[in-house]
C-alpha cells in the first residue's frame, strides 16, 4: 500500500510543472495592474478569470459544438483569437496573432494583450460568465493594494490578507528594479 501512495506521489510531483499555476486573486489583480490593466476594470477581469479558468494558467476548456476549444486563464477561442496548436476542421481567424499554447503559459502577458483586443473589440459580452456573474456587484480589489492591511490587520477574509503580502512583496520587487534602473541611468550620466 505504502509502494502505491508514494508511486502516486512521485508521478504527481512529476506531473505538477506541467499542470500550471493557479493564481490568487490578488496576485492577478497585481499582475493585471502591472500590465497596465485599469483598476476600475480589476474586478471584472477577476471574475471572468475565476468563473472560466479558476484563476488557473493552463486550461484547455473542452471542445465547444463547433469543435473549438478555448484556452488558458481568460479562455480564448481558438477558432477566432489564437491559432490552434493542431490542425482543425474548421478555419481559425487568430485575431490575436498569437499560438494558443502562448495563452497557457504562467506569464500572462500574452494572455492579457489578447483578452484586451477581445474586450475593445467585442465588450465585456464576449466572455459568456460575463451578463450572469460579472455584471453585478463585484469583490473590490482594493485591498490587495492596501499596504496596511498586508501586516497589521486581518481581514474578513484570511486568503486576501495573504494575498495582500504577496501583491506587497511583487510591487517591492519592481519598486527595486526601478530604483536600481534609475541609479544605473544617473551613473550613465
Amino acid at each position: 500500500m505504502y509502494n502505491i501512495a508514494a508511486g502516486i506521489w512521485l508521478r504527481l510531483l512529476m506531473l505538477s510543472p506541467l499542470l500550471g499555476i493557479r493564481l490568487n486573486p490578488c496576485e492577478l489583480a497585481g499582475q493585471l495592474y502591472i500590465l497596465d490593466v485599469p483598476k476600475a476594470e480589476l474586478s471584472k477581469w477577476l471574475c471572468i478569470a475565476d468563473f472560466e479558468s479558476r484563476f488557473n494558467t493552463h486550461v484547455v476548456g473542452q471542445a465547444n459544438l463547433d469543435g473549438s476549444k478555448d484556452y488558458g486563464l481568460f479562455q480564448i477561442s481558438d477558432r477566432f483569437w489564437c491559432a490552434p496548436p493542431t490542425a482543425t476542421p474548421y478555419y481559425a481567424f487568430n485575431g490575436c496573432n498569437i499560438n494558443c499554447t502562448e495563452l497557457l503559459s504562467d506569464d500572462i502577458t500574452s494572455a492579457v494583450r489578447c483578452a484586451r483586443l477581445i474586450r475593445k473589440q467585442q465588450g465585456w459580452t464576449a466572455w459568456s460568465v460575463y451578463p450572469e456573474f460579472c455584471n453585478g456587484t463585484l469583490t473590490d480589489p482594493d485591498e490587495c493594494f492596501q499596504q496596511s492591511n498586508a501586516t497589521t490587520t486581518t481581514s474578513e477574509s484570511p486568503e486576501m490578507s495573504t494575498e495582500s503580502e504577496l501583491t506587497e512583496m511583487s510591487t517591492e520587487s519592481v519598486t527595486d528594479i526601478s530604483v536600481e534602473s534609475t541609479t544605473i541611468d544617473q551613473e550613465m550620466d
